[in-house]
């Protein structure tokens, strides 16, 4: 019964995704090496996140179309004038007519249409550091969506309902492909090793990017969500340690010479590779990593949305707050500031507010607090300034009206 109990909690964390192998051992064991597939033995263990009635409640509500769904059989999709309707809504009957007829019903970024898996995406997100994408996947029995193929980034399958057979071949051609590279799709064939592994439902299986697969029902339909990790590769942070170093290296923003696609003349004059050196010695510097982490940090940040939470009835009461106003970080909003010589910046879910560097002790003071504080607490400016940077911060997302 305790088993019970502990498997059907909430779905919180990453380590509650792998559970019961621990985070220290999937990374040094798995991450980008080898398939994992965790056996639960418990239908339930993902019933608090999504189920196959919650499905018709976001085909009516939330209408998902375009890139958001597609209905696809054996490679091949169906047209989307079949089941959307031209007011926006969908044809339910003829969604459920396709499925009947073998085609898969694919939701693409589902977690923007259902708050529990949103909430569980945001926070393996934020304990992986790298960007999480959840695509739902439902098959009737014996049929199937795609051929084989590999993906261009990390994944995990997460059984919901039913079951499916999956069969992973050798990745020795294909080791950890760049991210959005091209992807291939295969003929039998072409590939060796092939593995076969069947996901129940409460089942999980971790596939690193370039391992080619490819699944299918037999006597039972499947639902699954892939969670899709899309990685901040080793070529992503030098790209970023060239670009911030950029920023005070006016030889990086000079011009190729003109015409240099058409002559046969060399790029590089002899001082100048000397140059270049001395360049990529910079960019290893303590300083300038820690910049590049910047960077990618504050891109990572400003690409997730904070968690709806009616902030709309905050921006009503903005006009009205005084000095004794109390306010707060929004529920699950995490915020850093950095200080640069193009000036201060507080960097949080879904935006970046910028100020002179001088308010950088001010920003600093408003990201370390965890509990509601007045806003004549906010230190270093003058209580009109105050204000003024409270309204901003309200407007821009990161703060809430505490009443």
């Amino acid at each position: 019964m305790e088993n019970l109990i502990e498997n059907k909690k909430k779905l919180e964390s990453f380590s509650d995704l792998i559970y019961p192998i621990h985070t220290e051992d999937f990374n040094e064991n798995y991450w980008e090496k080898k398939v994992l597939h965790i056996q639960r033995d418990n239908s339930d263990f993902f019933s608090s996140l999504f189920s196959l009635e919650d499905l018709d409640k976001i085909l009516e509500y939330s209408r998902p179309r375009g890139g958001s769904l597609r209905v696809v059989k054996s490679q091949q999709p169906l047209n989307a004038s079949i089941y959307e309707n031209q007011d926006g809504s969908l044809n339910l009957n003829q969604l459920y007519a396709a499925y009947a007829d073998g085609y898969t019903i694919v939701i693409n970024e589902v977690q923007r249409f259902w708050d529990p898996i949103k909430a569980f995406i945001q926070n393996i997100r934020q304990q992986l550091g790298h960007n999480l994408v959840g695509n739902l996947y439902l098959t009737p029995e014996n049929e199937k969506a795609l051929s084989p193929h590999y993906d261009a980034h990390d994944v995990f399958a997460l059984q919901i309902s039913g079951e499916k057979h999956w069969i992973l071949y050798d990745d020795d051609n294909y080791k950890t492909p760049l991210l959005n590279s091209f992807q291939p799709i295969f003929q039998r064939e072409q590939l060796t090793g092939a593995r076969e592994i069947t996901l129940k439902a409460g089942d999980i299986m971790y596939i690193p990017r370039g391992v080619p697969h490819e699944a299918y029902t037999t006597d039972k339909s499947s639902m699954h969500i892939t969670f899709g990790v899309h990685p901040t590769q080793w070529v992503d942070f030098l790209t970023k340690s060239l670009t911030h170093l950029a920023q005070t290296n006016v030889e990086l923003r000079r011009a190729l010479p003109i015409g240099f696609l058409h002559s046969k003349q060399e790029l590089f004059s002899a001082d100048f590779e000397l140059e270049l050196m001395n360049i990529v010695q910079k960019m290893l510097t303590k300083e300038n990593v820690e910049g590049a982490l910047n960077i990618i940090e504050e891109e990572f940040r400003t690409k997730e949305q904070p968690k709806p939470d009616g902030h709309f009835a905050h921006l009503d009461k903005i006009n009205r707050i005084d000095t004794q106003s109390y306010l707060q970080k929004r529920e699950g909003v995490e915020s850093k500031v950095v200080n640069h010589f193009t000036g201060a910046r507080i960097i949080f879910q879904g935006n970046t507010i910028k100020g002179p560097s001088q308010l950088a002790a001010t920003l600093e003071f408003i990201s370390g607090q965890q509990k509601a504080f007045q806003v004549k607490d906010i230190p270093f400016i003058s209580d009109e300034n105050r204000l003024k940077l409270a309204k901003r911060l309200i407007r821009g997302g990161l703060l809430r009206i505490v009443e």
